[in-house]
């Protein structure tokens, strides 16, 4: 009876120890970040025709993605890949006393987002091909499957906006992105 004990415990520490996790792999870290930001389409400085594009750069903001990505125990320079998963624009209300006219959708056709970073390029990210003549203050935007990493490895990124008017505006239509990225690194 000793005997069987001594195989029975012999088999327990030999499966324990193959069965110990290997520390040289460890699984990559998966991020899903908000991105918030505002802006305004400059719609009543434009003086041009309804059928060309118009282009909007924004300012260069921050990407300050280095607290969220130290958290889950990884840095910048470990990003392995970095997508979109969603894009939303929404129009605020504070602009205009008469912004049931004036701040909404139903006055551009379509519309183009790329983003931009001098040095890498500028790659379209999101679209609206077809924007609904109607009251609209959301849009959620068709999102293109492209690689992004080089672009959040960066300080700041830029976002460029091409878009078409349906009529001419009256005013100035701010407005935010929402976005949710989708960040894949390697721990440290």
């Amino acid at each position: 009876m000793k005997l069987y004990w001594i195989y029975f415990i012999l088999l327990f520490v030999t499966i324990g120890f193959s069965c110990k996790k290997d520390k040289s792999t460890t699984a990559d870290i998966v991020i899903e970040y908000p991105i918030i930001i505002g802006d305004q389409f400059e719609v009543a400085l434009d003086t041009v025709k309804l059928s060309e594009y118009i282009t909007r750069e924004s300012f260069a903001f921050p990407l300050d993605l280095d607290a969220e990505l130290t958290k889950h125990g990884t840095n910048k320079k470990s990003i392995k890949s970095a997508k979109l998963m969603f894009v939303k624009l929404q129009v605020l209300d504070y602009a205009y006393a008469d912004s049931a006219n004036y701040c909404n959708f139903k006055d551009l056709g379509e519309l183009y987002m790329d983003i931009k970073y001098d040095g890498i390029g500028q790659d379209l990210i999101a679209s609206k091909a077809y924007i609904p003549d109607t009251r609209t203050k959301i849009l959620n935007l068709d999102i293109n499957d492209i690689e992004l990493k080089n672009y959040f490895q960066q300080e700041t990124i830029k976002m460029v906006f091409k878009f078409k008017k349906r009529r001419q505006m009256h005013n100035i239509m701010p407005y935010l992105v929402s976005a949710r990225l989708k960040i894949i690194a390697s721990p440290l």
